[in-house]
């Protein structure tokens, strides 16, 4: 499926504005952050590899506090 420039643009405008207005406040909100990176990686026409990493964060056991998830990936 092809798409064209106007609706990636738009796409991309999108993606930005809510990674923008995001407030990370627990592990969902870091993991849906890393999920949008990556889909604008993608978007964009990258393999979006590179920013997965934030969506490597476990669903089950003790949950971890998100300033220390956010340290380690700094």
């Amino acid at each position: 499926m092809s798409l064209s420039r106007e609706t990636v643009s738009t796409i991309v405008d999108l993606i930005e504005n809510k990674l923008a207005m995001m407030h990370i406040a627990d592990c969902d909100d870091l993991r849906e952050k890393g999920l949008l990176q990556r889909a604008l990686s993608e978007v964009r026409g990258g393999s979006g590899i590179e920013t997965c990493v934030l969506a490597d964060i476990p669903r089950r056991g003790r949950r971890r506090k998100v300033s220390d998830i956010l340290g380690e990936r700094d």
